[in-house]
């Protein structure tokens, strides 16, 4: 293409915002260039004679979409994912930038576009080199962070969302890539955020509501985003933070667990089990005096964990040797070891305790465990990477979190039917569909999305997402907590 076509071609692409929203219907290849409105005569010439593939590209970065395609599988996967930051920005920017007020417009838009410099600036400083790089890539995630910060605090006070009508409540979501916690208050839909010393993968609340547990790494001057996680070899000593509800933003008292902490449990007895992916073990913290009591031996790398309605036994799902442990609460002692399957990565139980959900993350099943017997019943096919899950309270459903990869996100939940074993619905989230928690009552499904920093909201009677409401940065574990 000579430059007065791509002098033009730019033009065309800046100057037709509203065209590039209408979406895939409207603008394929074969379109004639005659049928789009107002193009100036040279433009339409122009397009007239270009070849088709550079028609498909043109109508494609309009159509703000930059998808990996089946020919990019191929691609190094630096490329693939900035391909895929790319694609999770342009949506969510696009839309931005369709509000009525000028300054909501220019706000809405720039906060994805700020984000997909901060994740552009993340794969880099994982598959990059170079001194200069890494230090602009640092440069801009500290500005783009403080600037996104200050954007939403504007856009709190100047257009704070409307009640959310949702029963009340709060949820709470662990976002590793900020080093903080969001809090979304269902009464009112306002959100807020505080920083913690350490990079939080996962949180949970103590039975009573007393305590806000989290766990990760400790934070670093890049929030320890990356650190959880087979890569960081030599990393601190993984913390578990216990915290007050109501008083979020005081110091929590720390404790010094073990490496790599994944996740944490509660039980009414005031400890805490928190499995540690780098040391095959489960620590059990007495929460009261903030120390360790015991530690128990799992399987290679521990990751999600889950008490069993009574509380006499924990479900520990080792990711890489494919095996739940069995760990009894009374003598603290791993008593059976399940072989299950694929990198499972979270256990489920069932409201009555006689089954659980275990996620098969490279299997894109999950696997069903009876607890009587502890085989195997079935596996369902699920999404793309299954991450976490839940059942709702009457135990007819589990909601089931498709991750996807880091190149390509999937943004689904599998609703599996408890009583046939199969999936009777895939509700669209979020890119990256991580964390599952469900209200009290089982009116709602809170789903984390770690692709887009965002917590959707599902109905459970509809099926249907009802509100997406942004977190902070890279949000992991989720947790639901009652009304006072």
């Amino acid at each position: 293409m000579n430059r007065t076509a791509i002098t033009l071609s730019l033009a065309l692409l800046a100057g037709l915002p509203a065209l590039a929203q209408e979406g895939h219907d409207t603008h394929h290849a074969e379109t004639p260039a005659d049928q789009m409105p107002e193009l100036p005569g040279q433009c339409r010439d122009m397009m007239q004679a270009m070849p088709a593939d550079c028609m498909a590209a043109m109508q494609q970065m309009m159509q703000g979409t930059m998808a990996p395609t089946q020919a990019d599988a191929n691609l190094p996967d630096f490329t693939r994912a900035n391909l895929a930051a790319m694609e999770a920005m342009h949506g969510p920017m696009m839309q931005g930038v369709r509000a009525e007020d000028p300054d909501l417009a220019f706000v809405r838009g720039m906060i994805p576009h700020h984000q997909g410099a901060i994740d552009m600036a993340r794969i880099v400083q994982r598959h990059g080199d170079d001194p200069q790089v890494q230090a602009w890539a640092a440069q801009i995630i500290a500005a783009q962070e403080a600037e996104i910060a200050a954007m939403q605090d504007w856009l709190a006070a100047q257009a704070p969302q409307a009640a959310m009508d949702m029963g009340g409540g709060t949820v709470y979501s662990a976002n590793e890539g900020g080093s903080s916690i969001s809090t979304i208050d269902l009464a009112t839909g306002a959100v807020s955020t505080v920083t913690l010393p350490l990079a939080p993968h996962n949180v949970d609340l103590t039975p009573d509501g007393k305590y806000l547990l989290a766990v990760g790494q400790p934070a670093t001057g890049d929030h320890g985003g990356e650190a959880h996680g087979h890569d960081a070899e030599g990393a601190a000593e993984g913390l578990l933070a216990i915290l007050a509800p109501a008083h979020l933003s005081a110091p929590p008292r720390t404790v010094a667990v073990g490496e790599h902490p994944a996740h944490v449990v509660a039980d009414r007895t005031g400890r805490a089990f928190v499995s540690l992916s780098g040391g095959n073990e489960v620590a059990v913290v007495d929460l009261a005096k903030a120390e360790v009591i015991a530690r128990i031996p799992t399987g290679a790398y521990p990751h999600g964990l889950r008490l069993s309605p009574d509380q006499s036994q924990l479900y520990v799902a080792n990711v890489e040797d494919g095996s739940v442990s069995v760990i009894d609460t009374a003598s603290l002692a791993e008593v059976a070891r399940i072989p299950i399957g694929k990198a499972p990565v979270q256990v489920g139980f069932t409201p009555s305790g006689a089954q659980v959900y275990v996620s098969l993350r490279d299997e894109n099943r999950v696997a069903v465990i009876d607890t009587a017997t502890r085989d195997v019943l079935s596996r369902v096919d699920v999404g793309a990477k299954p991450i976490q899950m839940a059942a709702t309270p009457d135990g007819a459903f589990v909601y089931v979190a498709n991750q996807g990869t880091e190149a390509a996100p999937d943004d689904t939940v599998s609703v599996i039917d408890t009583a046939s074993g199969k999936v009777v619905k895939t509700i669209t989230t979020g890119p990256g569909a991580h964390g599952v928690s469900v209200s009290a009552d089982g009116a709602f499904v809170f789903v984390t999305n770690i692709a887009a920093d965002s917590v959707s909201i599902i109905d459970t009677r509809a099926q249907e997402v009802v509100a997406t409401v942004p977190v902070g940065d890279r949000p992991n574990g989720v947790v639901y907590g009652r009304a006072d």
